[in-house]
């Protein structure tokens, strides 16, 4: 299965945006999406879910439990059930989830 950029869903938080490529509900047991962080992602709570992040371009940084790392192309970042973070910076990221999460699985801190 091939899934165009153009047959993604556009979304935009103001802060990020990107490209939902699979959702959660598709029901193939993980998401996947293209983010553009423009300046920052607001602290998070995952819940029932692992996140991974490819920075594909770009720099920043992520907090993952208070500690922070810079982030640059070719970096990957894990995030675990019930780990909080953020990050910030001017980076395109592809996020993978598993199971897939939609706004369900995170918590705004």
């Amino acid at each position: 299965m091939k899934i165009s950029l153009n047959q993604t869903n556009f979304f935009d938080r103001t802060d990020f945006n990107g490209n939902v490529y699979v959702k959660a509900e598709d029901g193939k047991g993980f998401s996947a999406l293209l983010v553009n962080c423009i300046t920052s992602h607001y602290k998070t709570k995952l819940k029932n879910a692992t996140r991974t992040y490819l920075v594909i371009e770009g720099a920043g940084t992520f907090t993952i439990n208070d500690k922070t790392e810079t982030a640059n192309p070719g970096d990957m970042f894990i995030i675990s059930d019930g780990d909080i973070y953020e990050y910030y910076g001017q980076m395109k990221l592809f996020e993978f989830n598993v199971p897939g999460t939609n706004s369900s699985n995170e918590e705004k801190l």
